[in-house]
């Protein structure tokens, strides 16, 4: 048997979201089988570049290069669209590999189940480690069973994998860390607690965690491996029975490296600062969600909102960097009373740590039924938004969001133009750069699409030449589980109502509804960008556009006549190459919050910008142009 673990990373034009794919569930799996099944089995992951950045066929062509016998895809609500995409590849090219499909958005309800999918053997509901013994024993018939055609492998509730027979991945060297330095750790599975909008507990309510002395073998791992931090996975770590021991078994091993995790606030004393302080914790997320009490107890947080602001406001008065998660939409929740939440929050100081969630009504959920009972609508398919009911309408949401934005400086629009740094030996060919006034043809580009999201870069004269290949790009490119930017290097106005009724035609996508609080075109899978070499012409297509994204290349002319202009700052720039010192001030002035909104054709010009303003700068993956 030789199995091949993958999990996908919620994809964005950015990358914006691949920190926080942490393979912890395959590298927990293959460290299950091959300790425990070493002589019957082989277990594998894909390497992180692969997995993290690849495009569909470079991810298939990945898995079969290692001759599987199974592919285990780890499903969320974010990648089993995609995942399911992939499978089908893989089932089309080598019919005989068994494909399984688990993790949390395999529940009973999910949309995934409600059809039938026969590229699938398995779909596994319920711990991994409890599917992979019986299976490698050949006992999991007992637990299969038939759901609109598919099979379903169902973990009894009352079947647990006990502590000891886990396998902590990281130490026995099958986690890697992040790009970014990065480290999860799985310390605590289960949760005690029935929030009514959580899965979580109700598919692992029993509470099993490592014993301490395994976290200070972590600790002492990560140090040699120059670890930059590590999140510690718990649902509320200051609840655990165990949390004097692990701090005290962090401190015995002289923790330096900063600590994350997630806490309740509630019953947080000066000593218990004290201690998670010398634990080495710097970061926590705090789960607030409302401040209505009466809400708070209807969907099954047994926490009293006010001590829970408290111990909030005790935590960062202590020093500690803080996300305050509050969710709009709860049931008997109001928006008057959600917005007095953002009030409370921002008269306590802590407008700059409030974090705001979509809800989510997930299928297997008490919410799910609850909504369902009292016709609230959210969306079927992934990732289940909660649209209007209870008592929010869309307009209600919509207030929320924008007050929101005003109040605290949040967007929920992310920031993100392309790269101009064009580098013609990087790992994964993620970009073209496509000479339309030679004649070149943007089909010739397909073949060597290596990465999830992909930008063509379009030298042309004419508008005409631009609407023939964003024809081309939208009627060869697969946008329903990949990513696209176009950029048009063009200095005259293009028709942005005929370019933006083109793309509308590709909204039925996932990206779309993942993004669903972002601006229309910002939900689109392709993403259209225009680079203006001179000043006026972008101030034009500034008022102009709507679907086109305007972006100044900033010459040392068009840097003299700024001073000239009445702008809104920040607005996207592409550094020319050379001109970085020159302008490094004003950078530091206008765009230190806004850094991604700033591009570069040198990246020595990027180094030395990041380093002057003191951002972290990382090349850990270098992509590759095309040059057509």
């Amino acid at each position: 048997m030789n199995i091949v673990f993958i999990q996908l990373p919620l994809l964005d034009h950015g990358y914006n979201y691949i920190a926080g794919n942490m393979a912890n569930a395959p590298a927990t799996l293959q460290a299950f089988c091959l300790s425990n099944y070493r002589t019957k089995i082989n277990a594998v992951q894909l390497p992180q570049t692969i997995q993290n950045f690849g495009s569909d066929p470079i991810i298939v062509n990945a898995i079969l290069h290692h001759e599987p016998t199974h592919v285990a895809f780890t499903c969320y609500l974010w990648n089993v669209e995609r995942s399911l995409a992939i499978a089908q590849k893989i089932k089309a090219l080598t019919p005989e590999v068994t494909i399984l499909f688990g993790g949390p958005e395999i529940q009973l309800q999910a949309h995934i189940l409600q059809q039938h999918h026969p590229e699938i053997n398995i779909f596994i509901i319920g711990e991994g480690e409890f599917f992979f013994q019986h299976y490698i024993r050949n006992t999991h018939h007992q637990f299969l069973h038939t759901i609109n055609g598919n099979t379903v492998f169902i973990q009894p509730a009352d079947a647990y994998i006990p502590i000891d027979k886990m396998v902590e991945p990281y130490t026995q060297g099958y986690l890697q860390p992040m790009f970014d330095g990065s480290l999860s750790v799985e310390i605590t599975r289960g949760c005690p607690f029935t929030c009514n909008y959580c899965l979580y507990s109700k598919n692992t309510s029993k509470v099993r965690s490592i014993p301490p002395d395994t976290i200070a073998t972590i600790i002492h791992k990560a140090k040699k491996d120059n670890i930059k931090e590590i999140y510690l996975l718990a649902p509320t770590f200051n609840q655990s029975k165990h949390f004097t021991n692990y701090c005290n078994a962090l401190i015995q091993s002289n923790n330096t490296i900063p600590l994350h995790t997630e806490i309740r606030a509630d019953r947080i004393t000066k000593e218990t600062i004290t201690l998670l302080k010398k634990a080495g914790f710097r970061s926590f997320e705090v789960g607030l969600q409302t401040m209505n009490q009466t809400c708070l107890q209807h969907i099954g947080r047994n926490t009293n909102a006010q001590k829970e602001l408290e111990g909030i406001v005790r935590l960062k008065d202590a020093g500690f960097t803080l996300q305050v998660g509050i969710i709009p939409g709860l049931p008997t929740d109001t928006p008057e009373s959600f917005m007095e939440t953002i009030d409370t929050l921002l008269d306590y100081g802590l407008g700059n740590e409030i974090e705001l969630y979509p809800l989510m009504v997930l299928p297997g959920t008490a919410l799910y039924d609850e909504a369902l009972q009292h016709n609230a609508t959210f969306m079927q398919q992934p990732p289940y938004y909660f649209i209007e009911g209870f008592n929010f309408s869309q307009q209600d949401l919509h207030a929320i969001n924008a007050y929101f934005e005003d109040t605290t400086g949040f967007l929920f629009n992310t920031p993100y133009i392309p790269s101009f740094i064009f580098d013609t030996h990087g790992t994964l060919t993620a970009s073209a750069l496509i000479n339309l006034t030679q004649g070149s043809d943007p089909k010739n580009a397909l073949h060597h699409i290596q990465t999830s999201h992909f930008t063509f870069y379009l030298l042309c004269d004419s508008s005409t030449q631009i609407d023939i290949a964003l024809q081309t790009i939208l009627s060869h490119c697969n946008i329903h589980t990949m990513l696209y930017s176009v950029v048009c290097i063009y200095n005259d106005i293009l028709d942005d109502s005929a370019i933006a009724r083109t793309l509308l035609a590709a909204i039925n996508t996932f990206y779309y509804r993942m993004m669903h609080f972002q601006d229309t075109y910002d939900r689109l899978p392709v993403r259209i960008f225009q680079l203006f070499e001179t000043l006026e012409t972008f101030l034009h297509a500034q008022k102009l556009y709507s679907c086109i994204n305007p972006i100044l290349l900033l010459t040392p002319e068009n840097y003299t006549k700024l001073s000239q202009v009445d702008i809104a700052y920040p607005f996207p720039i592409v550094i020319q190459k050379g001109f970085a010192k020159q302008c490094i001030q004003w950078l530091k002035e206008q765009y230190t919050e806004s850094i991604e909104l700033v591009s570069f054709q040198d990246e020595a010009d990027q180094k030395y910008v990041y380093t002057s303003m003191g951002i972290p700068y990382s090349n850990a993956v270098s992509f590759k142009t095309l040059l057509l």
